[in-house]
Formats: C-alpha cells, structure tokens, sequence
C-alpha cells in the first residue's frame, strides 16, 4: 500500500526552508504535487527545484499567515494544481523574549502567526478538502507539551500548545466530512536557524536529548507524511511527539 496517493496535491505551509522544505521533497518524491505557500518575501527556488527534480505539479504564492483572507486567496490556488488530498501547516516564528517584559507587540507576532496562521490555514484547507476528505498535519513543538530548560519561550509554548488543542479539536469536528487532523511535535531540529547557532549551543540541545543529537530535518517530514497518508488512516486528533526522547528525560 503506497503511503500517499499520487496525482493529488498536498499545501505546505511555510514549505520554502527548514522541515517545510523536507515535507514538500518527501511528499514530491511521492508523486504527489505540492503547493507552497510562505512569507511575501520568501526564496521559492529551493522548493521550485524540489518538484522539478520529482517531475510534480507545483504552485506556490506568498501571504501573511495572520490574514485569514490572504491564506483563503492564496491557498485557492491550489485547486488548479489538481485534487487537494493533503496539507501541512509548517508556517511559524520563534519567540525568546522574557515574559515579564513582553510587549504585546511581541506576544502577538508570536501568537498570531503560530496559532492564528495555522487555525486560518487550516479553514482554507478544509475548503478545499470539502467533499473528497483528506489529512491535515500541523506542525506543532515539544514546547507545547513541556517548557524547555533555559529558554524564555512563552509565547511560544502557548502557541504551540494552543495548535495541539486545536488540532484535537478540529479533528473531531471535521472527522464527520473525511478530513483527518493531528499534530507533530519536534525536538529540536537541525535548521538553517540552529545550523547558525555556536557549537556549544547545540552542544547543549543535543545533550538534552537522550539520543543525543539533533534530528534531521527528513526525520521530522517522514513521520509527518505517515500521519498524512493510508497508513494513519485510523489516526485523528493525536499529537506525535518526534523528539528523540527529548520530553521523557
């Protein structure tokens, strides 16, 4: 049984870099077409060249997550690519600042992007899954379930906490009309961000972790595409957690 079905399409939200971009080569290689959306100012040549090498159908258009009209109308385009069967919402911000001096500047960046830019992305999804069915991932983080030692992330930890919750709850409301929703959270991932980190920080992480590294980006978008596909197909409303043990420690 092939885990996804090829000829359908799959959105990637936040699918221009980072585990986006491993989630669009894992689905691509699938042959499955792909349609990223990202920030206005997002480099879309990685993931222009991802889906020419799998010979898929691609599309992609830049918006501001926070604007639930600008993902409706971005994400419209998707249809054109085919049937829209899958959908990742990787689109977020990081957030360190100390909560005690948060402005509410700061807590909305964080929080509008991270938990309002999934709820809206997941609305236009729906659309277009409505009366096919399909599966919904949202990228969610260990921070959602514990708070990491020695980093000030509270912002973070509720929105990502929050995309947890709301994955659950989606996923019941929806299970009626076919569409599957879950949740992935990631330890900490080897990014283009944490690449540029000093070596005694990620020294750090990787000791904090009991495997004792940091994962690869392709370890986190596998387990995505097995919530998305034939395999999971009697998963909903559950939060994989892909951490090398990170919150069992």
């Amino acid at each position: 049984m092939r885990d996804l079905e090829r000829g359908r399409v799959a959105v990637v939200t936040g699918g221009a870099r980072g585990i986006g971009l491993a989630v669009v080569e894992a689905v691509a290689a699938r042959g499955v077409g792909v349609f990223c959306l990202d920030h206005p100012a997002a480099d879309f040549s990685a993931f222009e060249r991802a889906c020419a090498d799998a010979d898929v159908l691609a599309g992609h258009a830049g918006a501001d997550v926070r604007d639930q009209g600008a993902v409706r109308e971005a994400l419209a385009g998707a249809a054109a690519l085919g049937r829209v069967s899958y959908a990742v919402n990787c689109a977020g911000v990081d957030g360190l600042t100390a909560a005690a001096g948060m402005s509410a500047e700061d807590w909305a960046r964080v929080v509008d992007t991270d938990l309002d830019g999934v709820m809206f992305s997941c609305q236009a999804e729906h659309d277009l899954m409505a009366g096919g069915g399909g599966s919904i991932v949202n990228v969610a983080s260990v921070s959602g379930h514990v708070v990491n030692r020695g980093v000030t992330h509270a912002a973070y930890s509720a929105a990502k906490a929050g995309v947890i919750q709301l994955s659950r709850a989606l996923a019941v409301e929806w299970a009626p009309i076919g569409i599957r929703v879950n949740s992935v959270s990631p330890g900490y991932t080897l990014t283009a961000m944490t690449r540029r980190n000093a070596a005694d920080v990620n020294a750090g992480f990787a000791a904090q972790t009991p495997l004792g590294r940091l994962a690869e980006v392709a370890e986190v978008a596998e387990p995505i595409v097995f919530l998305l596909g034939a395999q999971a197909s009697f998963v909903t409303g559950t939060d994989l957690l892909v951490d090398g043990g990170f919150t069992a420690w």
